[in-house]
């Protein structure tokens, strides 16, 4: 079982949360899906559809895989530590994504702290700001911030992006969270992020389903929804991109140690 929700905030209206657990035990691999929605469009029993992650479950094995396997995995630079891999979702005009217009937050968190390491877990977290409103933002913040706080490395793919935008919601709403010493950027390694899955695809025959690289403004455009009042919000596909961009990064960052 895992701590649900796993912030003690007040839950906001108009947001959607979300947590996939995988846990390894004994070569045995399982999948916990949870949500909460207080968005109108979407309930708790609606919020994940289970059809649509297969490339999710494929990453997630093959993570807790690597780490059963790794023969050296106590040389590594982050064995013993608790990893969150985060990627933001904002609008596609960045001017305004640098003010602090975010939608999604999503992480993917491995923690190597204790325990069996063949009886690992990769948690997955995912908040949706679903009326797309920059005073809103913060709260994206606020439902991440016991498992941010409980981070020694955070991985990122660009942090000159979401990592500057984020401290713009930090500082704009005096948010008390500092992000730890240690963040790795993959984008010192890889020029994109299509150029570090074309690596995964390469060492692990990595692939996409059901979001693709290069399609986000078609993404995007369903989030919003039809008209002034965005009727007909779609989480998917954009929600397993923003997951899959969490996880690549875990993932490639893993391999290159």
């Amino acid at each position: 079982m895992i701590d649900w929700p796993p912030s003690r905030c007040e839950f906001p209206d108009n947001f959607i949360e979300r947590m996939i657990a995988f846990d390894k035990c004994e070569c045995e691999l399982t999948c916990e899906l949870l949500g909460r929605s207080s968005y109108h469009e979407y309930t708790d029993a609606t919020v994940w559809d289970e059809g649509l992650l297969e490339d999710i479950h494929a990453a997630g094995e093959g993570i807790l895989n690597f780490i059963a396997c790794c023969s050296e995995l106590n040389e590594k630079s982050y064995f013993g530590k608790r990893i969150v891999s985060l990627d933001i979702e904002t609008t596609t005009w960045f001017p305004k994504a640098y003010e602090g217009f975010v939608n999604i937050l999503g992480m993917s968190v491995l923690d190597l702290r204790e325990g069996p390491i063949e009886n690992s877990r990769l948690l997955i977290h995912q908040t949706f700001n679903m009326l797309r409103k920059k005073e809103k933002a913060c709260h994206l913040l606020h439902l991440a911030l016991d498992i941010l706080n409980d981070a020694d490395i955070v991985l990122v793919f660009n942090k000159g992006f979401d990592i500057k935008i984020l401290n713009t919601i930090i500082e704009n709403f005096c948010i008390e969270y500092e992000f730890p010493e240690t963040i790795v950027d993959l984008k010192d390694s890889y020029r994109s992020l299509a150029h570090l899955e074309q690596f995964l695809k390469k060492k692990v025959k990595f692939r996409r389903l059901n979001s693709e690289k290069g399609k986000y403004p078609d993404y995007y455009k369903l989030f919003k929804g039809k008209g002034s009042k965005g009727v007909g919000k779609q989480i998917e596909p954009i929600g397993i991109y923003n997951i899959m961009d969490t996880l690549t990064p875990l993932y490639a960052f893993l391999l290159l140690e």
